[in-house]
């Protein structure tokens, strides 16, 4: 089980020890995955790798990875002499020497000067294998990113764990608080006729089955059942995540909610009603912590 906030930074150095790549994640809770990605503008052609990379290792959550590349002062800017402009030039220069009469030959002072022959090594940030180094610090970044998560992971498994035992042992104590709803309700319907002098025989069966089909509206045992049922599922859940885990446990809040909306409904009454806002308050916040679970 993992949560979907964590952070994470790796780092790599390139091939030729010239660059440092340094990558740092971030991330937090979305329904899908999401990855805002900020890299300088030499290092744009890799994006479209980090990104499928990054796809493969993590299903949920909103991502921010920011790549960076720090010169380490080694040769960053290396000048080479373009040999076959230069040659070419040379060439061309002895013969112009030759055609005027000049006999002092050309300097190479002479030849550097002259635009394209001395060049910048520029890095080749795209080189297959400044990109494995690239992803070597995403991999990094990833992996104490993930530790993170787990690590978060568990302890919101605990709390979970606890709240819905929280729950579990309140609807305990409530269940037989509402276990003679339907007899109390009976006999103030009962009264009620009393008070009306109708005229009405209470002892007529009509009246009776009448009277236990408005009591029945009180009865919530099937709730209080449904309630244990999604309990003891949301534990099971809780203690063999899958992949699939935030889904369940968030279908499975929302019918603990529906279920304790129609108990509140059906069982209202001093002593009940409290221990609805109770459980009421406890689902909200289980409702909350799932929706951080990737």
């Amino acid at each position: 089980m993992k949560s979907m906030t964590g952070y994470g930074r790796g780092e790599a150095v390139s091939t030729d020890g010239r660059f440092t790549f340094r990558v740092e994640v971030s991330s937090v809770n979305r329904k899908q995955f999401e990855l805002k990605l900020n890299l300088p503008k030499e290092m744009l052609c890799l994006e479209n790798g980090i990104r499928l990379f990054v796809a493969s290792r993590i299903s949920r959550g909103a991502l921010s990875m920011r790549v960076e590349a720090a010169s380490n002062g080694v040769d960053a800017a290396i000048l080479r002499i373009n040999t076959p402009n230069a040659l070419a030039l040379l060439k061309q220069l002895l013969e112009l020497n030759q055609a005027a009469g000049i006999r002092q030959e050309p300097q190479s002072a002479d030849l550097l000067s002259v635009p394209g022959i001395l060049e910048q090594n520029a890095f080749d940030f795209c080189a297959p294998e400044n990109e494995e180094r690239v992803r070597k610090a995403c991999s990094d970044a990833l992996d104490m990113l993930i530790r993170m998560r787990e690590t978060e992971g568990e302890n919101l498994r605990r709390d979970l764990v606890q709240k819905i035992r929280f729950l579990s042992d309140t609807v305990d104590k409530l269940q037989p608080l509402t276990a003679d709803l339907p007899r109390q309700l009976k006999e103030k319907l009962l009264q009620k006729l009393q008070e009306a002098a109708l005229g009405v025989d209470l002892n007529d069966e009509r009246v009776l089955r009448e009277l236990l089909i408005y009591s029945d509206r009180v009865d919530v045992s099937e709730e209080i059942t449904r309630l244990r049922s999604h309990f003891a599922h949301f534990l099971s859940f809780l203690n063999h995540p899958d992949d699939s885990l935030g889904r369940n446990m968030d279908f499975l809040s929302q019918e603990i909610f529906r279920e304790l909306n129609t108990l509140g409904n059906k069982g209202a009454s001093v002593k009940v009603s409290p221990l609805i806002v109770q459980l009421k308050t406890e689902i909200e916040k289980v409702r909350e912590q799932i929706q951080n679970i990737e």
